[in-house]
């Protein structure tokens, strides 16, 4: 019986024993495939050649322009107002001594006139006293009477009158102040903020009558930083009682379409830090003669300003997007290879930044990479105007190689821009 089944079988292993031979026959003698060796491409970056040089820094605010002085200009007599300078109008401007306007002088004119009489009468008595204390004083000498007493020889009496003539004279000065004083004059150059009374106007002592201000010398409050008290190298505590000495600021607006500058100084800071901003106001002194611009500049208008700092030696400027993380550059070798660097950075802002110390005609990489390792090889690319900074080249061609060996990239911060 078994004998039978496993002749039976017979045919059915032969065929599975020749399988397996023609299997491995196959693939013994398979033909080998050819291996070829995976080349990677040379990641193409964008490239700009470092240029050491002597940089001046500058630091950057924005203030409102003051005057340096402005005075409430009050009435020290009283009286009714009889003239009103016709510059005498808000913005109307004026001259150092310049009538602004006249308070009605009669009553000024009589008291002048009562106290000129005043006067005469106290001259008048001090002649009668003196001539009287003359004649005592002779009798007393004539009779002998050497050691006679000061009231016997009207030396009181004299002393007396002289002071009626002092008293009456400074009554006369007095009422002459007071009619000098209706005619109100400016202080100074300058002009009117503003004016609060008109012709027939009825003024007491002290009334407040406009708002002036000098116009030669105005002030510009302007915040700075840490990192801008640094770059202009002053002191928290900076105090120049002479402009000249004072640090160069160039201010500037735009009033319309048209862009004007003026000269200005810093003199002082405010010596106190701002609570609110963390910052230090230093005050920058404009001064109108010293103006090459025939355009005043005016209080309430908003500037900007440029704040002369510091001269730096061996100072390299490069892109604001040549900066990565942690102060860090990637620079291309002489062997094409990527390398990374950790620089000095002195000063930044939006669009550049300065570092020192870097070595001279050092290719600085613009370009992002999607993973930036030292030592890769790149293929170097010069930077032109019409390039793109972000420098997509690298990125795209970085996708197509993973895209070829079929490898998902992993998304990571390109560190572009510190």
């Amino acid at each position: 019986m078994f004998k039978t089944k496993l002749i039976n079988a017979l045919p059915f292993l032969s065929a599975v024993v020749c399988i397996v031979i023609a299997l491995q026959l196959l693939d013994f003698f398979k033909p080998e495939a050819e291996k070829k060796q995976y080349k990677a491409k040379k990641v193409k970056v964008f490239v700009e050649q470092s240029k050491q040089k002597t940089t001046q820094l500058f630091a950057f605010s924005q203030g409102e322009v003051v005057p340096k002085a402005e005075i409430d200009l009050k009435s020290r007599v009283e009286g009714r107002l009889i003239y009103i300078a016709p510059n005498f109008v808000a913005g109307g401007s004026f001259k150092t001594g310049d009538v602004l306007m006249r308070i009605d002088p009669d009553d000024y004119l009589l008291v002048v006139t009562q106290r000129e009489a005043k006067v005469a009468q106290a001259n008048q008595a001090f002649a009668k006293v003196k001539a009287q204390a003359e004649i005592a004083q002779h009798e007393l000498l004539v009779l002998g009477r050497e050691n006679a007493n000061d009231l016997a020889r009207w030396l009181p009496q004299l002393e007396h009158a002289k002071a009626e003539v002092k008293a009456a004279q400074a009554l006369l000065a007095q009422a002459k102040l007071d009619l000098s004083r209706t005619e109100i004059k400016a202080p100074f150059n300058g002009a009117v903020r503003n004016e609060k009374v008109s012709v027939g106007h009825y003024v007491a002592r002290n009334n407040t009558l406009a708002t002036l201000y000098a116009n030669e010398v105005m002030e510009v409050s302007l915040g700075l930083n840490g990192e801008q008290l640094n770059i202009i190298d002053l002191p928290l505590n900076f105090y120049s009682p002479d402009y000249t000495s004072g640090i160069p600021v160039e201010l500037s607006a735009d009033i319309g379409s048209v862009h004007y500058n003026w000269q200005a100084r810093i003199v002082r800071t405010e010596g106190a830090i701002d609570r609110r901003t963390r910052t230090l106001n230093v005050v920058a002194e404009v001064r109108q003669s010293e103006q090459a611009s025939n355009q005043p500049i005016i209080p309430g208008l908003y500037v900007n300003a440029k704040i002369s700092g510091r001269v730096i030696k061996n100072a390299t400027t490069l892109t604001r997007t040549a900066l990565r993380k942690n102060n860090q550059i990637w620079w291309v070798d002489d062997n094409d290879r990527l390398q990374i660097q950790t620089v000095n950075v002195i000063a930044r802002d939006s669009e550049k930044v300065i570092v020192k110390d870097l070595a001279n005609k050092t290719l600085i990489v613009t370009s992002s990479l999607t993973t930036p390792t030292p030592g890769i090889q790149v293929k170097k690319l010069k930077q032109t105007s019409k390039s793109i900074i972000s420098a997509t080249p690298a990125d795209e061609q970085h996708k197509a190689e993973f895209k070829k060996r079929n490898i998902k990239p992993e998304v990571k911060n390109s560190g572009e821009g510190a």
